[in-house]
Order: C-alpha cells, then sequence, then structure tokens
C-alpha cells in the first residue's frame, strides 16, 4: 500500500525526546518551576489580566472531572463548560481582591498547618499524597498555595460573617420545631387502570390524531455510504526496524535509568531571618553546636524533632523518603549524592536556610537485559515510524479526496486502500463504522448529502480516518396510518384515562373539602391508607411526591380541611387529606446549636451572594469571547 515506507525510515528520527514533568518540591514554601502565559487573556478584571494558560488548565481540568462523572454524555455543551469556568475565575479574582482589600490575609503559618491537615495520612503529613493531588490538578507548588490562600482568605470572611450574625434562642426554637415537625395523613389512591375502561377510541379518533400531528410520525432521513478508511494499524507491517536503531534505545533507555538512582535521607533545617537570632552567623553557630551534640553520639532523629525549622519533616525525625535527582534544590542535591551511605555533610546553605543532611540508604536503579526490553523497543520505534507515516499518508488522503471530489476512485488509484460500504442509517443512529458521530454528522452535512462531493477527512480517532460519500439517500417521510395505527390507539386511551382519572380525583377532592369523610367518596373495595409521623426528610412510602405536597398543605388546625391531589408519576392520582400535624416543644440542646450554625451558614452565604453582586457590579470587567468558541 506505501511503497515508499521504507525509504523513509532512515536517520534516527531525530533522536527520542524525554519529557520529564517533576513537581519539585522538598521544603515549604518551594517555588515551582512551571511557568507559561503570555500577552493573551482570557478576561481582565480590574486591570488584572486572566492569562489564557490559566483559564485552559482549569477548563481541561473541569472537563476531565465531567468526562470521569457522565462519560461522553456531558449534561452542558463545552461552551457552556467554558463559560461557567471563566465566570468562576472572574468571580474568584473579584474575592480575591475583595477580602485582601477587606483586611483579610493568611499567614505562612496557617498556610502550612492547612495544608498538613487537607493532606495527612493517619495523622502525619503525606509528601506523596500532595505531590499526586499537583500532579492530577496539574498544579505547581506555588500554584496551589496561592489558591489555597484565596480560599482561606474567603472561609476567614464567611467564619467572621458567621460569628457577627446573631440567631436567638426563640428564633433556633421555632426553626428547629418546624424542622422536626411530623404530620399524620389519610390518603387514598385514583388508579389511572380503573379508568382505561373508560376511554374508547374511534377509528375518527385515531385519523384526526394522525392529521393534527403528523409531525410525530415521519421516518428519519436514512443514507448509505460508500468510505475509504487508514488504521495507523494497518502500517505496521510495512515497518522494518534497524537492529542498530535497537541498540541506541537501549542504551539510552540504560543511561536514563542509571540516573534513577534513589537515596533516602534526613536533614535539620535551620532558617535563616532579618531577625537578631536569626541572622547567619547566629544560625551557623546553633549548626556547630549540632554537629558537636552528633559528634557525641547524640542521635540525628532526636536533634531533628527538637530543632529542625521543617514541619513536614521534623516530626518523622528528619526523614525526607526517597528522593532522586533533580527533586531537591542543587545545593542540597550536591551534597546528599556526595555522601557516602551512613555519613552525615557538614553545613549546606539554600534558600530555604541550613542544613545537616544524612544519607540513609541508597537504592540502586534496576533495568532489564537488552533481550528483555528488545521487543519493547522495537515497538516503540515502530510506533514513531508509524505515526510519522500515518500523519504523511492521511494528508496525502485528505488532499487527494478535495482535489477529485466527485468519486474515491483517486484515492484508491493513488493510495490502493479498498472502498467499503455501509447499510442504511440515520443521522442519529448507525452500526458499525456508522455508530460513531463524527462519521454520521459527516454524511448528512450539507457539502456531502446535497452537494454529492466527497467528504472531509474525518477523524474517527487520534489513529483512525477516513473519507466517505453518499451513495443512496431516503429523504425523511411520513409512516403510514396502518403502521402507527396502534400507537395512536394507545396514546389516545392513555390520555383519556388520565383526565378520567384527574376527574374522579377532583370530584372526590370537593366532597371532601366540603365535609364527607375520605372513606365516603372512593368506590367500594378501594382502601384509604394512614399515614402518621411522616418527616420531610421521609424516603420510601407514602413517596416523595406526597410528602413534598404534605408539607406544603396548611395545618387543619385552622378549622380549614386540609385536603390536595397529587399527581404521582405512575398517572395515579392520590387524594390527601391531612389530619393532624405534630409540632415539638422541647427542643434538644444538639439541635438547637445544629439549627443555629445551619442559620449562621444560611446567613453567611446570603451575604456573600450580596458582596459578589456588589463587587460584580462596580468591577471594570473585559471578556475574551475568543476563549470561549
Amino acid at each position: 500500500m506505501l511503497q515508499a515506507i521504507n525509504d523513509r525510515i532512515k536517520g534516527w528520527l531525530g533522536g527520542l525526546v524525554i519529557i520529564l514533568i517533576t513537581i519539585p518540591f522538598a521544603f515549604w514554601g518551594i517555588e515551582s518551576y512551571l511557568g507559561g502565559g503570555g500577552k493573551d487573556f482570557a478576561a481582565i478584571v480590574n486591570g488584572e489580566e486572566i492569562p489564557v494558560y490559566q483559564f485552559e488548565r482549569n477548563y481541561a481540568v473541569q472537563l476531565s472531572r465531567l468526562n470521569q462523572q457522565y462519560g461522553k454524555n456531558l449534561p452542558i455543551s463545552n461552551q457552556q463548560i467554558k463559560q461557567q469556568v471563566l465566570d468562576q475565575m472572574i468571580n474568584s479574582a473579584l474575592l480575591q481582591d475583595g477580602t485582601y482589600s477587606s483586611g483579610y490575609r493568611i499567614s505562612s503559618t496557617q498556610l502550612k498547618d492547612s495544608i498538613k491537615q487537607i493532606f495527612n495520612r493517619d495523622g502525619v503529613f503525606d509528601r506523596d499524597l500532595f505531590g499526586s493531588y499537583l500532579a492530577s490538578e496539574s498544579l505547581s507548588v506555588s500554584q496551589y498555595e496561592s489558591s489555597l490562600k484565596q480560599d482561606l482568605r474567603v472561609l476567614q470572611k464567611r467564619n467572621a460573617i458567621m460569628a457577627s450574625s446573631l440567631v436567638t434562642n426563640d428564633e433556633a426554637k421555632q426553626l428547629a420545631a418546624v424542622d422536626q415537625q411530623t404530620r399524620d395523613i389519610s390518603m387514598a389512591i385514583f388508579s389511572i387502570d380503573a379508568h382505561k375502561d373508560d376511554a374508547a377510541v374511534s377509528e375518527e379518533d385515531i385519523k384526526e390524531y394522525y392529521e393534527t400531528n403528523s409531525g410525530r410520525f415521519m421516518t428519519e432521513a436514512k443514507v448509505s455510504v460508500e468510505y475509504v478508511e487508514l488504521k495507523a494499524a494497518d502500517l505496521e507491517n510495512d515497518i522494518a526496524i534497524d537492529e542498530g536503531r535497537v541498540e541506541d534505545m537501549y542504551n539510552l533507555y540504560k543511561s536514563n535509568a542509571i540516573n534513577t538512582e534513589e537515596r533516602r535521607a534526613s536533614h535539620i533545617l535551620l532558617t535563616t531571618g532579618t531577625a537578631e537570632d536569626k541572622s547567619k552567623d547566629v544560625v551557623i553557630a546553633r549548626m556547630q553546636e549540632l554537629q558537636k551534640k552528633l559528634e557525641a553520639g547524640e542521635a540525628f532523629e532526636d536533634l531533628a524533632r527538637d530543632n529542625s525549622e521543617d514541619p513536614g519533616s521534623a516530626t518523622q525525625g528528619g526523614d525526607l523518603d526517597w528522593v532522586a535527582r533533580g527533586q531537591m534544590v542543587k545545593p542540597f542535591e550536591d551534597a546528599l549524592f556526595a555522601l557516602n551511605k551512613g555519613e552525615v555533610s557538614g553545613i549546606v546553605e539554600t534558600q530555604f536556610g541550613l542544613h545537616l543532611i544524612r544519607l540513609d540508604d541508597v537504592r540502586a536503579p534496576e533495568f532489564a537485559s537488552f533481550e528483555q526490553k528488545r521487543a519493547e523497543l522495537e515497538q516503540e520505534l515502530k510506533q514513531e515510524v508509524i505515526s510519522s507515516v500515518f500523519y504523511d499518508v492521511s494528508e496525502n488522503l485528505a488532499v487527494t479526496a478535495y482535489e477529485n471530489p466527485d468519486s474515491l476512485d483517486a484515492v484508491v488509484d493513488v493510495l490502493s486502500i479498498p472502498v467499503k460500504q455501509t447499510e442504511m442509517f440515520t443521522r442519529h443512529n448507525g452500526e458499525d463504522i456508522a455508530a460513531n458521530a463524527k462519521f454520521r454528522e459527516a454524511a448528512f452535512s450539507a457539502s456531502v448529502l446535497e452537494g454529492g462531493s466527497n467528504s472531509d477527512i474525518i477523524e474517527i480517532a487520534p489513529d483512525h480516518v477516513v473519507v466517505l460519500r453518499v451513495l443512496k439517500n431516503e429523504p425523511a417521510s411520513r409512516q403510514p396510518l396502518s403502521e402507527v395505527e396502534s400507537n395512536i390507539r394507545s396514546i389516545i386511551e392513555l390520555k383519556r384515562a388520565y383526565e378520567n382519572t384527574m376527574a374522579a380525583a377532583q370530584q372526590a377532592k370537593d366532597k371532601v373539602a366540603s365535609g364527607a369523610s375520605l372513606e365516603s367518596v372512593v368506590d367500594e373495595g378501594w382502601n384509604v391508607q394512614m399515614y402518621t409521623g411522616i418527616k420531610r426528610q421521609q424516603t420510601g412510602e407514602p413517596g416523595p411526591e406526597v410528602v413534598q405536597a404534605v408539607f406544603s398543605m396548611p395545618d387543619p388546625a385552622s378549622g380549614v380541611v386540609s385536603v390536595e391531589n397529587v399527581n404521582l408519576a405512575s398517572g395515579d392520582v392520590a387524594l390527601v387529606v391531612l389530619d393532624k400535624v405534630h409540632t415539638p416543644v422541647d427542643i434538644a440542646e444538639d439541635s438547637l446549636n445544629r439549627v443555629k450554625q445551619q442559620r449562621k451558614s444560611d446567613v453567611a452565604s446570603a451575604e456573600f451572594g450580596f458582596a459578589l453582586t456588589s463587587l460584580q457590579d462596580a468591577a471594570e470587567i473585559e471578556r475574551n469571547s475568543a476563549v470561549l468558541q
């Protein structure tokens, strides 16, 4: 199929590009090595830009979350997701400015303590858990710290509002009493099945419905197409790999593996600063004292617990777990990898302060033999070649199909790809390759369906493309009455049965409202059901529709008969009489406290909403509509 493939397999394909994405943190406050940005902005809020790269990252994270939750059946469009993300980022920027200008601040200690609380396992800060989270959210340490500071400032303001909110005991008792209220009811079900016999349907009824609702009985347009497809996997048999290239890849693999030696380290950190007791000379003197204690036989772990100012490791006796090259700042790394097992370094200075470093263990890398890796390396190299060739052939396919729009013959001649055909399928459903939505969309596009042209190249998957053209087109048409007559009869019967059920229930309701008993207005043989002690959060019987209606009905103690019809999902109608309302008098102390806290939270949420609206009204906001496309 591809005559020139072997000619293209020459050279080293530019070599292998190895991208190592690491999260470089060892101590608190370390800045990210990640960068990005540019002059483009997603929005400008009061003169401050929200960079496009930040918006795109947040959008990607949100889209990933929604895909995990809903799969391919997202409840909203990509454009709506983008709009929500941008609005959230704008609101976040407004709240950040608002809380900061209001004097809310988060200290480094508060930030560190919060991170330790969030990422702890068995009561101890888990560095791996922290790193995994950052990696999953595509965040650097500094980006996460900045975001968390903002959230904590907002929480500070919310807590301040809650602390200032006054909820009296009387108000709390009233709210708790309403929440804990229970209700007793009597209920009869008017069944739709009991009224189906009264819903006779004539032939004239069916014809009238058919003519009046003709749009409901249209068949979908159908097409069959011919197509050519290209799969990267089809190229594999045409690829020949030189042994020398495989050996080069193995040597590169082994070289990289050797550089992944890991070392288990412990350290003692003393920070320096502008304060007199934090001057460099003073801290060096303290470090020298610690060195003397080590020489005198005191345990490194004990000295780390009592003296180290790295909160993440001090409680662990200074243990930093296993680290590899590139994970620590360079002075620290150089000192660590110069030590022999069990040795303690001299005083090492980094941007975080002064360190004493101990090498606890060395974990040599393991790597497979050439024969063990051969098949994997050959496949990797083959995939590199296939990707390159697949791209070129795809481009050739696209150009050939475009320049010869009236048939696929030219594609067959140039690329020797066989033409395939589908069965008939609709815009919304198909089998085999027509089950793909992109494929169906292309088949029903105006240029293909009406213009009779070849489609543009369609990417079914990153390694699978097709070009198609329509062979047969069956336009939408109205189904004959004979084919839909039984369905129409069922529709009309159900509609009339429901109307009869509603009428019977309404007559019964009117009688009960006039003073008749529920038992006297239901058909003979039907049972009146009694439910006592129904709660607002009731599950199970008598069902959510009834419970919701019951708690919206007036208290019969007022002298008015409290009766209501409730439409059920089954099509039945429940005639409900509210017999009694039970309102508790004595409210437990814990319930009162819970209600007070909830009330304060509601007040804080409302005030936050008002504050955000005010910030939005006063702000100068410029949105870049292009990012929403």
